[in-house]
Parts: C-alpha cells; sequence; structure tokens
C-alpha cells in the first residue's frame, strides 16, 4: 500500500467533528438550532468558536421529503459535521458536541491526505 502524502500547508481544509444526531432530532440550518419532535430546541452557537459551522454531511437529504426516502437514505439524515475555525483543533471540541442532548456519538473527524507518488 503507498502511504498518504498530507496536505500542503497553507491548505484551506480542516478536519471536522463528525457527528450523528439522536433519533428524532435534527437540524434547522436557517435558524441554527437543533430540534426535536417532542418540540425541545437546542442552540450550540455559545459553545463553538466564532465562525464554526454545523453542516449536514448529505444536505440534498436534509431537505428532501421523508415519506420518499429510503431507510439508508433517512438514516443518512442523522450525520453531520461541526466545521471549526482554522486555527481550533476538533480534539478540543469533541466532548462538548458529544454533550448536546441531540447527539448520538461524537468523533474527530479522518484526516484528509492526498495519494502517494509511486
Amino acid at each position: 500500500m503507498i502511504p498518504a502524502v498530507p496536505l500542503p500547508k497553507g491548505s484551506k481544509v480542516r478536519t471536522p467533528v463528525d457527528l450523528k444526531l439522536k433519533r428524532k432530532w435534527r437540524f434547522d440550518t436557517r435558524r441554527r438550532v437543533f430540534l426535536s419532535d417532542s418540540g425541545e430546541e437546542f442552540a450550540p452557537y455559545g459553545e463553538l468558536p466564532k465562525n464554526s459551522r454545523i453542516v449536514y454531511k448529505v444536505p440534498s437529504l436534509a431537505e428532501a421529503d421523508e415519506s420518499k426516502l429510503s431507510r439508508s437514505e433517512k438514516d443518512l439524515r442523522y450525520y453531520m459535521q461541526v466545521i471549526l475555525p482554522t486555527k481550533e483543533s476538533p480534539a478540543d471540541y469533541v466532548s462538548v458536541i458529544g454533550a448536546w442532548p441531540c447527539v448520538e456519538e461524537a468523533h474527530v473527524a479522518p484526516e484528509v491526505s492526498l495519494p502517494g507518488l509511486a
């Protein structure tokens, strides 16, 4: 196997915190809050550094009509990423994000790399 090559210095690619929502929770991208089917709300931005973003891994599924989605597509709707500012370490925020009432699990995403040259 060819070892991976790190991204060039100054690359704008950041390593996010991956998370999976608990069942019956979703993220309202317009209001930037998590909502549960029972009416609970959770706004996480006071717990994250300024300019952090929370995004769905598959944004098109988040907005899709749930009745038209397969079981696998419905499951994919629970996966999200927290993208932190460049100078912030994702490892420093995993426990904070994992403690949110809407999060089932959280971890630092694998580092992105380029294929090595033979």
